[in-house]
């Protein structure tokens, strides 16, 4: 309970930023979960639609609504073995919050999961061909074009994941505003130049199914 103050009260105003899947859903897969970062305060509730075999769109609603609101999109640019290199461009919007744009380059290594077969008394593992758990890194550029503070603040920075099959992971990343000003505002909440609204610390979990 100490550590859920602490956030709400610390990064209350900060901002949001997407879920990504680092390698984006196909046309027929959705994704429905809930997220809890470090930079927005309060859970969000996400969903996921693959649109094509490149690309998927995706909406997260902060709980309470206006807090921690978005639409992104993602895009597959290529796959090399077990690599996949793709983009997501987002937006974020809520009450109090720094609303802000935002441009990630990401690179996923996936590995094939391994399934439990059991025949007779006798347990076997098979390499999955359709679940797979990722490791990945990512470059973000993200524009807050008016802050909680008033001011305008350009960050650039990085950020790595781990996903589970598409079902729960976790992130860590920091966006540093490099042109610095007042960190705090008047109320005393951490501005758009606080280093505290770039640094990204969630976790998540939800299911994922085929239509």
């Amino acid at each position: 309970m100490a550590i859920l103050v602490w956030m709400l009260g610390s990064f209350y105003g900060c901002t949001s930023h997407p879920l990504m899947m680092p390698e984006p859903l196909k046309k027929g897969e959705v994704f429905n979960g809930f997220l809890i970062s470090s930079e927005n305060g309060f859970p969000q509730y996400v969903y996921r639609r693959g649109l094509s075999d490149r690309a998927d769109l995706g909406f997260r609603v902060g709980l309470p609504p206006t807090q921690g609101d978005g639409i992104d999109m993602s895009y597959r640019l290529i796959q090399i073995e077990n690599r996949v290199h793709s983009v997501n461009l987002s937006t974020a919007f809520g009450a109090d919050q720094n609303n802000n744009l935002s441009l990630t380059y990401l690179n996923a290594k996936k590995k094939p999961r391994k399934e439990k077969i059991r025949e007779g008394r006798k347990l076997f593992y098979k390499v999955s061909k359709t679940q797979f758990n990722y490791s990945y890194f990512g470059v973000r550029y993200m524009l807050i074009p008016k802050g909680v503070g008033g001011d305008q603040s350009q960050r650039v920075g990085m950020l790595y994941g781990l996903n589970f099959n598409n079902r729960w992971g976790s992130e860590i990343g920091y966006f540093h505003d490099f042109a610095g000003g007042e960190k705090l505002t008047a109320l005393g909440r951490p501005s758009e130049h606080a280093a505290i609204t770039g640094l990204s610390v969630r976790f998540w979990m939800g299911g994922l199914r085929k239509k």
